[in-house]
């Protein structure tokens, strides 16, 4: 824990915890995790203060000032909101000190939405989780952003669009009706997105009996929070949004049972599946 202790001279003072700010974060975060919720501690949550540096609190007056720009050009609401970002913690202590000019400007998997910065929203905390690399204490690291959505469009799967398809347009959105992901065009990633908080949390093992509202079944049955806790270390962050987007159509009864364990086996390998099933004493089911 002793690096996350230092964080005060990155300009990253701690939030204390039970107080009011750091019940409402913890809580959204926890929340938007739905299904691993109840595998998931938060460890701690750290706030950018930006008057910690010049560079810092020209980045903050910068953001101010554009939402006030973008709330004239957009009839009066900027649709200014929170959302969350997740990657390795040197990523995002980059990001805090000097911008997303060094991040990678869209994912690095066929889910991208547009080329930008893609954010998730506040209630989709999980999907930004699946993003996030462990350190070497085992814990993993996002970001809660204010981000400048200003009018939105929707831009399709694997779209290669990297601007507002015109001037009326601010930002791109995977779903008009639902958003999930939030994509913030790269010319305006240092002006439209501000890190406000760090959330450093960690996995670990649920034993609920309860899952989804049904009873656990006798047999030996592995939780799926639990093979998601086990495998995310040796899993990259793209392997991990395609197992809980498996998960997803699967619960959407848009797959068979069978044909989601088969997708499950591909994405994670049987050697590695193997490993955990081996290591947690459960047979190859998984709830």
């Amino acid at each position: 824990m002793q690096r996350i202790e230092n964080w005060v001279g990155k300009g990253l003072p701690k939030v204390e915890k039970e107080s009011e700010e750091y019940e409402s974060i913890k809580n959204g975060f926890l929340k938007g995790m739905g299904f691993m919720g109840n595998a998931t501690t938060v460890i701690a949550i750290h706030k950018n203060d930006v008057s910690f540096s010049l560079a810092r609190q020209t980045r903050w007056d910068s953001f101010n000032i554009f939402s006030k720009a973008v709330a004239i050009k957009s009839g009066g609401d900027a649709n200014v909101r929170n959302a969350w970002y997740g990657s390795s913690l040197d990523d995002l202590l980059e990001i805090v000190s000097v911008g997303f000019n060094g991040c990678k400007s869209h994912d690095d998997h066929d889910e991208s939405h547009g080329v930008g910065i893609p954010l998730f929203s506040v209630h989709s905390s999980i999907d930004s989780a699946m993003c996030t690399v462990a350190d070497e204490h085992g814990l993993r690291h996002v970001l809660l952003c204010r981000v400048i959505l200003g009018k939105v469009e929707a831009v399709g799967c694997g779209s290669k669009q990297s601007q507002p398809s015109s001037k009326q347009y601010d930002s791109g959105v995977d779903d008009i009706l639902a958003p999930t992901k939030h994509i913030i065009w790269t010319a305006f990633m240092n002006s439209h997105i501000h890190p406000n908080y760090i959330l450093s949390f960690r996995y670990n093992y649920t034993k609920d009996s309860v899952v989804h509202g049904a009873l656990k079944p006798q047999s030996p049955y592995m939780l799926f929070p639990n093979l998601v806790a086990r495998v995310s270390n040796n899993l990259k962050p793209a392997e991990m949004t395609m197992l809980l987007k498996s998960y997803r159509i699967y619960r959407q009864r848009k797959i068979s049972r069978q044909v989601w364990i088969n997708k499950v086996r591909l994405i994670v390998g049987d050697t590695l599946l193997h490993s955990v099933i081996i290591k947690s004493n459960y047979d190859v089911h998984i709830l």
